[in-house]
């Protein structure tokens, strides 16, 4: 199967409004504990009772391992030769995300400009979503790339 050219296009292959999707991934609660222990140990993540008490009401991965998933899904695809640097991104996480959970990576080109400052380039605007099996959003992203344009 041919990867999305979000995944893979030079700037000027990318279409404003061209969405796609990049994959799914189960979360289990054995690695939501072992990535959370290295990187945010809070107990809502790492400690099954204590998270059973939370607000939450159970185990929920961080968001960093929400945003190492995004990653790992778009990059299963091939590192696009052509992205130069994410500029920057604004995330937000909606819901708490779970043992079980079957997450699946939306990327949409939101919007593209020609670099002002560096010929050859573009900025894009790329809009990430992260859904759960019930189509619910846990986290979103607004990735600002820079991208060089092919030498077409």
């Amino acid at each position: 199967m041919k990867p999305p050219i979000l995944a893979t296009g030079a700037y000027q292959d990318l279409v404003p409004g061209d969405k796609h999707a990049f994959g799914s991934y189960r979360l289990d609660s054995a690695e939501i504990k072992e990535f959370a222990a290295r990187w945010d140990p809070m107990p809502v993540h790492v400690d099954e009772a204590a998270a059973k008490a939370s607000l939450f009401g159970g185990l929920t991965a961080c968001g960093t391992h929400l945003l190492a998933i995004r990653v790992h899904l778009i990059q299963a695809h091939g590192v696009n030769p052509y992205v130069i640097a994410s500029l920057g991104y604004e995330v937000k996480f909606l819901k708490p995300a779970r043992s079980g959970d079957l997450l699946t990576l939306y990327v949409e080109c939101a919007s593209k400009r020609e670099s002002k400052s560096r010929p050859g380039t573009g900025i894009v605007q790329l809009s990430c979503t992260l859904n759960n099996q019930a189509d619910e959003t846990v986290l979103s992203m607004m990735d600002t790339l820079m991208i060089k344009k092919s030498g077409k």
